[in-house]
């Protein structure tokens, strides 16, 4: 029955995407990353100067590294993070020896994706390009499903929970940290630098595009003197919930009542030729939803 209950639990879907994400992730960073010694901090930018330093191997650096990051989680965030963490935490590196080995054994049939600038015959700019996009999706797509790969994040959530500190403060912070230590200790040139900062770029407003993807949501505003009308046809023909706020035009001073739904953007063009047929003077404006939970929208249904 306990097995049972458990398994109930799990959500298999959200399982598989994780570890296609550590998956993508760990690929960028065994074939592309760690090969040609580029620090995008975090776990994985200690890796490489650990690797570099003293021979360590990186998968183990950052298994090791989690391992203790997860503990130190446990200890200042509780339980609930050690759950929604660990498995990807863990994963992370073991993806990363498994195509570590797999990048080794390809390496002897004359496959190679050194650099140029490391005696191979690939441009710099390709790998940054190529790793940051396999990095920002596999990243996206953890961070989507309420998990993460380790590293800063532990960091990240103790500095905000007991010092309040933001999370962008921090991460950027932490991250540059270790990329300058890396271009100090591995004795790296401008031009390594200024890659790493263009990976941290373009992973992350690939990993922001794939945390909000789906999220096609438009929450509309609406003032209209047949407010009636088209609140009935928000609730009836689109099947959408609508909230009333009482607000007052400051230039005239009469209370009126403003309408907010919230609805996908195809809606939302519907919504506008009928806005048009039924209140042609009606005001309203749009704004873009990053996020939307509840009823409609989140539990199952189509919208």
């Amino acid at each position: 029955m306990k097995l049972k209950a458990f398994l109930k639990k799990i959500n298999f879907k959200s399982f598989i995407k994780i570890t296609i994400g550590v998956m993508l992730s760990s690929l960028a960073f065994s074939f592309f990353l760690n090969i040609n010694n580029i620090d995008i901090g975090g776990v994985s930018g200690l890796s490489v100067i650990f690797k570099k330093l003293y021979g360590w191997d990186a998968a183990l650096s950052a298994l090791i590294m989690n391992l203790a990051l997860l503990v130190v989680g446990f200890i200042f965030l509780g339980r609930e993070f050690l759950i929604k963490n660990a498995y990807a935490s863990i994963m992370y590196p073991v993806f990363i020896k498994v195509f570590d080995l797999l990048y080794g054994f390809l390496n002897t049939k004359g496959f190679d994706l050194l650099v140029k600038e490391n005696g191979g015959t690939t441009d710099y700019i390709l790998v940054i390009i190529f790793s940051s996009l396999l990095m920002g999706v596999g990243l996206g797509m953890v961070l989507k499903e309420g998990s993460s790969t380790g590293g800063t994040e532990t960091p990240q959530n103790i500095l905000y929970k007991y010092f309040h500190i933001p999370y962008s403060i921090s991460l950027y912070v932490i991250d540059g940290t270790v990329i300058l230590l890396g271009f100090f200790l591995l004795k790296q040139e401008a031009n390594d630098l200024f890659y790493e900062i263009i990976f941290m770029v373009i992973s992350g407003v690939l990993m922001d595009a794939i945390v909000f993807s789906g999220f096609n949501k438009r929450a509309v505003y609406i003032i209209s003197a047949k407010q009636d009308e088209i609140r009935d046809k928000l609730i009836n023909d689109f099947e959408r919930g609508v909230t009333s706020i009482k607000v007052v035009g400051e230039f005239t001073h009469d209370e009126k009542k403003l309408l907010l739904c919230v609805m996908s953007s195809k809606e939302y063009m519907k919504l506008r030729a009928i806005l048009e047929e039924v209140d042609p003077h009606a005001f309203y404006y749009s704004t873009r939803a990053n996020e939307v939970r509840g009823e409609g929208f989140s539990y199952g249904e189509n919208d």
